[in-house]
Order: C-alpha cells, then sequence, then structure tokens
C-alpha cells in the first residue's frame, strides 16, 4: 500500500491484491476510504477502485477533491479484511509559498547487498512532506549474480525477463516490513534507473545486445509491472513506449522536474577500458560522439519538455529528479579528454551543457538530486563540469544507496576515490557509505542533511548524520555547515 505524485487537490493510492491461494481471472472491486485522522473517524472521501487482472490486480486510485497543504490517512478494503491506516498528504496551492518544505530522497535497493535500514530511520526523522526514490527500485539480476555474501539472497535463479519473472521480484521486494512502511509513512515521487529493466540498458540496446525486438518486449514487461507497483499519475503502459517524465509543484516554493534517462538514450561509447580493473564503464571520453547533437540522454521531446518547464517555472526553487551524476568525474587529473563513467552525464556532454546552459539561465535557484552511484556526494554545477572558468549555476545533491554496494573496502575506496576527488574541485564532498539525504527547504535556504548506515548487513544497527550542506536562494552552489 502506499501512496504518491500529488497535487493541491489529489494524491494517487496504490494497493495490489497479493493473497495466499490464486485471485480469479477476473477484475476485483477494492473500496478505499480517506480521513483526516489516524483512527479513519472523520472520513472526508470514499469510493470504489478496481483491481485489474490483467495489471497484476494492482489498484491505482486518483482521490480529488482534497484541500491543499494537508495531511490525510487512507485505507483499502476488500469484503472483510481492511488495511491498516497509512498516511499521506496534498502539495500546496499554485500561487502560495510555504514556509517549509520537508523531503527526503534515495535510491538503489539491491536486496542481496544490504538490508533497508535507511528506511527505519527515516520514518524515525518525523514528518516529511515526500519520498522522492531515484531508480533502481529492484535488481533484475539471478540469485547471488551480484551479491554480497553478508546479506541475503533473492532465491530467484533467474534474471527477470517477463512479466511473471518481474513480479516475483517486485513481490519479494514489497515483503520487506520497513520499504512497505517508508511506503505508508509519505507520499512518494518515483522514477525509474536502468534495473527495472536490465543494467545500463540505453533506448533499445540491451547489456547483452540482445536482438531488438526482443529486447523491446522485455522493456515492455520491465515498464508494465513497474507501473502495477508504484503509486504513479500515469496510465499504464501499453508497449515498450512509456513517457514518465512529469513535474509536481509544492506551492511556488519548488517545483520536481522528474526525468527518465533510460528510455530515450543513445547507447553509450564502446570502447577499450581505461581502468581494466573497472571494467569497460570507465574510458577516454570519445569527443565527437559525446558533443554531437544526436547523442542524447532525454531525447529530443523530453529535454524540450524540461526546458521549456524550467522557463515556465514560477518556482523559487527549481528541482531535477534524476539518475545520473551531471557534476562531471574526470578520473586521471588533467586529462584531455577525461577519463569517464561513461553511463553518466560525461559521456554526453553536449547535451549537458545545452540543457544546463538553458535551465540554469531561465531557474532563480537550480538542485539537482541524483542517485545511481551508491555513495553520497555533493558537486558544483557548470555547463562544462572541467571548464572551471565558467560560472557555477547550481548545486548537485547526490544520495547514497538505500542498500547497494559501492565498495565495502575503505582502502580500495581510499586508492580510487580520494585521487579522483583531488583531481575534481567541483566535486566538493564524497562518502561511500550506503543510506539517504533529509532536505529542509524555505523560500531563503536549502539545508541537505546526508545520513549514513553504520553497518548496511545489521538491521539493527545505527544510522548517523554524516555531513549537512546549505544553499542560500540566490548565491548558485552548496556550502558544508
Amino acid at each position: 500500500m502506499s501512496s504518491g505524485d500529488p497535487l493541491a487537490d489529489s494524491v494517487i493510492l496504490w494497493t495490489r491484491l497479493v493473497p495466499t491461494d490464486p485471485l480469479p481471472a477476473d477484475d476485483i472491486a477494492v473500496d478505499w476510504e480517506v480521513a483526516t485522522d489516524d483512527t479513519m473517524q472523520n472520513v472526508v472521501a470514499t469510493g470504489t477502485g478496481t483491481a485489474f487482472a490483467a495489471l497484476g490486480h494492482s489498484v491505482h486510485v486518483d482521490v480529488t477533491g482534497l484541500e491543499p497543504d494537508t495531511r490525510y490517512h487512507y485505507r483499502f478494503r476488500v469484503g472483510d479484511f481492511a488495511t491498516e491506516p497509512a498516511r499521506t498528504r496534498t502539495f500546496a496551492a499554485a500561487g502560495t509559498t510555504p514556509e517549509r518544505f520537508r523531503f527526503a530522497f534515495s535510491s538503489c535497493q539491491n536486496w542481496e547487498q544490504g538490508y533497508y535500514t535507511a528506511y527505519r530511520d527515516l520514518i524515525d526523522q518525523g514528518e516529511l512532506d515526500a519520498f522522492v526514490f531515484l531508480g533502481d527500485y529492484i535488481y533484475e539480476y539471478a540469485s547471488g549474480g551480484y551479491a554480497d555474501p553478508r546479506g541475503r539472497e533473492t532465491g530467484q535463479d533467474f534474471e527477470c525477463v517477463t512479466v511473471d519473472e518481474y513480479r516475483a521480484r517486485y513481490a519479494l521486494y514489497l515483503s520487506d516490513p520497513l520499504l512497505r512502511a517508508a511506503h505508508a509513512h509519505v507520499p512518494w515521487i518515483i522514477t525509474w534507473d536502468d534495473h527495472e529493466v536490465d543494467n545500463d540498458y540505453a533506448g533499445a540496446s540491451s547489456e547483452g545486445d540482445d536482438a531488438v525486438d526482443a529486447f523491446l518486449e522485455r522493456r515492455a514487461a520491465g515498464y508494465q509491472v513497474w507501473y502495477e507497483h508504484m503509486p504513479v499519475r500515469l496510465d499504464p503502459p501499453t508497449g515498450p513506449e512509456y513517457p514518465i517524465h512529469r513535474s509536481f509543484a509544492h506551492g511556488d516554493l519548488l517545483r520536481f522536474h522528474v526525468l527518465d534517462t533510460r528510455q530515450y538514450r543513445s547507447d553509450q561509447q564502446r570502447k577499450e577500458p581505461f581502468i581494466e580493473a573497472l571494467g569497460p564503464a570507465v574510458q577516454e571520453r570519445d569527443e565527437a560522439l559525446a558533443t554531437s547533437p544526436d547523442h542524447t540522454m532525454l531525447g529530443e521531446e523530453q529535454s524540450t519538455w524540461l526546458e521549456d518547464g524550467v522557463a515556465a517555472s514560477t518556482a523559487i526553487w527549481d528541482v531535477l529528479a534524476q539518475q545520473v551524476f551531471m557534476f562531471g568525474a574526470n578520473a586521471i587529473a588533467g586529462s584531455d579528454p577525461p577519463i569517464i563513467v561513461v553511463d553518466t552525464w560525461d559521456g554526453y556532454a553536449g547535451e549537458r551543457e545545452r540543457i544546463l546552459e538553458s535551465i540554469g539561465a531561465a531557474a532563480d535557484n537550480l538542485v539537482v538530486l541524483t542517485g545511481d552511484f551508491h555513495s553520497a556526494a555533493v558537486g558544483q554545477l557548470r555547463s562544462d563540469p572541467f571548464d572551471l572558468s565558467r560560472p557555477v549555476i547550481g548545486a548537485e545533491l547526490m544520495a547514497s544507496s538505500i542498500s547497494s554496494g559501492f565498495f565495502d573496502d575503505v582502502a580500495v575506496v581510499a586508492d580510487l576515490v580520494g585521487p579522483a576527488i583531488v583531481a575534481n574541485p567541483q566535486i566538493q564532498w564524497f562518502d561511500a557509505r550506503r543510506g539517504y539525504t533529509i532536505c529542509e527547504v524555505t523560500p531563503e535556504s536549502w539545508r541537505a542533511t546526508f545520513r549514513a548506515v553504520a553497518d548496511p548487513f545489521d538491521e539493527n544497527t545505527t544510522v548517523d548524520t554524516i555531513s549537512e550542506w546549505q544553499i542560500t536562494a540566490g548565491t548558485p552552489g552548496a556550502t558544508q555547515v
């Protein structure tokens, strides 16, 4: 049970029927109710949704007619069974400027690489207005493929390809009580990354160079089952093409522009790896390809939508909720062309430069939220990150992963990351521990608090604040507190 994609007068409620015995191959009516109190006494909206058999008996309800900027509670009922009440809220109305907005964000929750302890801590932090999840909700690998021996196994000896296999993986992940509790605690705003379908896929290109028709069939299955399990303000997909980029505003305080950096992107460059130990993901940048107008991360329609949306925004803070880092990273100081992680915006430098110049000029205050890299970081945004003579136009906050690992060996992290940070002054701070980030936003400032899990393989471990940063409205970039 979950809620998401809040507007000023409505919110999406989601559930899925998963009984002990198989369900009939029929649609099933599911009642719902919304109240202003957690005892469900002051009910303000009721109705009946449909658990569609063709969509895994999932239910998506758009509850309308709600009051702006208001906390609500909701539950579902089928026959004599009723769910426990969960919490949600609406966003503030356009034309208003709320005093505060408090949200958290993270990504990447590989079942086999750690427990979901970060969600327990998130709930302990009290009132949140939203949780933003930036992709890799599941991992598609067969059991043990990328497992940590200290973690838990999926027990599913298949890599997800079909609808039934993806459904089995989501059902396993959602069996985790901490993940379910986080969904019940706060409305989510969600996008996907690669592992909801296939590692490092780009457009119609799979990791294993499968035939395009076969991969698009797999992509359609992944997209459908993602929709079946997410509280999103979208119609269900009907094939492998599924636009999910969308925006949400909390009054005139901030606007989230939620991006999809997978479906429309050109294939990553393919050259010999520079650092063999890191594999083909780290290469000398192909300058002609990276700057080609045809080499794209977002695709023409989405990039136009983003630029137009930021230009039309009345928000004090314009926020990109997206997947891979934009602030740039050259693995070898002074290397020209730079040595880059090709799956990031560094591999799509021409489009990054054009988009950041456009939205940087249009936004009053630009903040980019990033996941994917299984580590936390703060960076300065320039249209070319390796040209320090260019002005800083915004700040990038990269939250670490809920459970997915970077390198757990401290010495490896020091050997690899230390020199890279020195070589990249635009990266102001970096930490490889798992966790998430809390942001408290006012009209005057933005404070980001990075929380880290002490031991990802201990469900009862501590979670602590490891760094705090502040962005002052009108001054691009972040400063450590």
